[in-house]
């Protein structure tokens, strides 16, 4: 099956989203480029799918595509260079099916058969600079797509590994700084029925390309249905090894940011006989149900290997809460049509 088919659930609160990622060869620059069909992370939407799960008679349900956005963020030495999360309505989103395509407003995401190219112009989250970027991901040559469902039969959230490694090439430009990008990325996909802070209560994620292989682990914590935590091994883009394991093990060192969210200063997969170490070095994204690290993995002693990887937190208990809800405004943005 197509790993970027538009699921589209046409329930209340669902979102979906096509995420990129890349690390420069230098372990310098990290990108990340995310096109939304629902946004999870609007309040807007958010607290307009639960008033009407709840008293549907009363509260309409909202659209989707009304809650559609764009995510930019471009970070050296673990700083970000360049931000933006710019929400658009359903008119500036379109779709198609074959060849796949994603665009909102001036945002093109596009595939052939050798890779996807990524087109951004969009504001940046001050509305003074704008953000351009084109890029290339190229997927390895023995690259095979992995899917998973993360949620329960009532409430499906389904994860797409949809590229694990590519050869990423391509320029982005913010203001007087310009980069001419070279490096490694990944690429997956997310489409859940259900609205985010109602369907899980933490999503932890990471990955780490080393050599021919790259190392992704994700752990959902679904309100309803199991937990899953699962560390795959791919070599070239094709999964070799898919473990369930233990819950990860975070550091000793558990703090909390300003907002409450709990977290170590590292986190160990491990299934008992091979181990994968996330530093969470640096925090590039800091929120207050969010936090992304960009990040020093290491394979331990049977894997010998430190390299630059990406990983992220969620913890959706204070997503949609009014303590919160007016914080979201100074990064999410709504940009005039030009």
């Amino acid at each position: 099956m197509d790993p970027d088919r538009f699921f589209q659930f046409p329930t209340p609160g669902a979102q979906e989203w096509w995420y990129f990622d890349a690390i420069s060869d230098d372990g310098r620059d990290a990108l990340v480029l995310v096109w939304y069909a629902g946004l999870p992370f609007d309040p807007d939407y958010g607290v307009a799918a639960i008033k009407h799960v709840r008293q549907p008679d009363r509260f309409p349900m909202p659209h989707a595509l009304d809650h559609s956005a764009i995510g930019v963020s471009w970070y050296r030495d673990g700083k970000p260079m360049a931000y933006a999360l710019n929400g658009f309505r359903r008119g500036d989103f379109h779709h198609t099916d074959e060849p796949f395509g994603v665009t909102i407003a001036e945002n093109h995401l596009s595939r052939d058969p050798g890779g996807y190219d990524l087109r951004v112009e969009t504001p940046d989250v001050k509305g003074q600079n704008t953000i351009r970027s084109t890029l290339r991901f190229t997927p390895a040559s023995g690259t095979i797509p992995l899917e998973r469902e993360l949620g329960s039969p009532e409430s499906p959230h389904v994860w797409i590994l949809a590229a694990a490694d590519c050869r990423v090439e391509g320029r982005i430009d913010f203001g007087s700084q310009g980069l001419t990008f070279r490096g490694r990325g990944y690429h997956d996909h997310n489409a859940g029925s259900e609205e985010i802070s109602l369907a899980m209560k933490r999503w932890v994620w990471g990955r780490v390309h080393h050599g021919a292989y790259t190392e992704v682990y994700y752990g959902a914590e679904p309100h309803a249905g199991k937990a899953s935590h699962v560390w795959i091994t791919c070599r070239e883009g094709r999964p070799e090894s898919i473990r369930e394991v233990p819950p990860f093990e975070e550091s000793a060192d558990l703090r909390r940011n300003v907002f409450g969210i709990r977290h170590g200063r590292s986190v160990k997969v491990s299934d008992g006989q091979h181990a994968l170490l996330d530093g969470r070095t640096q925090c590039v994204d800091d929120g207050p149900f969010y936090r992304r690290w960009h990040t020093q993995m290491d394979g331990g002693e049977d894997a010998p290997y430190t390299a630059a990887g990406i990983s992220e937190l969620l913890e959706t208990r204070n997503l949609n809460r009014p303590l919160f809800n007016w914080m979201i405004p100074y990064r999410l943005k709504r940009p005039e049509k030009k």
